[in-house]
């Protein structure tokens, strides 16, 4: 019987609570952490987003469509179409969007620019 390799693994993706941008030759990927404050502004793309819930809950409004998002849910942005967001409950929520085609050089960079916290309660 031969001994198993142990080598350690490196997960593609890192710690659940940093953000990650990586350029693909065709497609980005964005590894985002919403906090639980966290909602976006109305907004659209020139690229599809495909996100994947990998924790957390969210509500998406896409193209005045609602949906309710958790962790293995999958959210798809087709271009040119309105879209926003909001963290649900008091946990944060991880995704990774993939981004295709990929923007140009100087349009490059964390998606995050949308979001913003979400104002108190009344």
């Amino acid at each position: 019987m031969t001994e198993s390799d142990i080598t350690e693994y490196h997960p593609f993706i890192g710690s659940e609570d940093e953000d990650e941008h990586m350029v693909l030759a065709d497609c980005e990927m964005d590894i985002r952490a919403h906090g639980a404050d966290k909602a976006s502004e109305p907004h659209s793309h020139n690229e599809t987003h495909i996100i994947f819930v990998r924790t957390g809950e969210m509500r998406w409004e896409v193209d005045g469509e609602e949906f309710h998002a958790e962790a293995g849910d999958t959210v798809v942005t087709p271009p040119e179409t309105e879209h926003m967001f909001e963290v649900v409950g008091n946990e944060p929520a991880n995704t990774t969007c993939l981004i295709a085609p990929a923007r140009s050089a100087g349009d490059q960079g964390s998606s995050g620019t949308h979001e913003i916290t979400k104002p108190d309660e009344v």
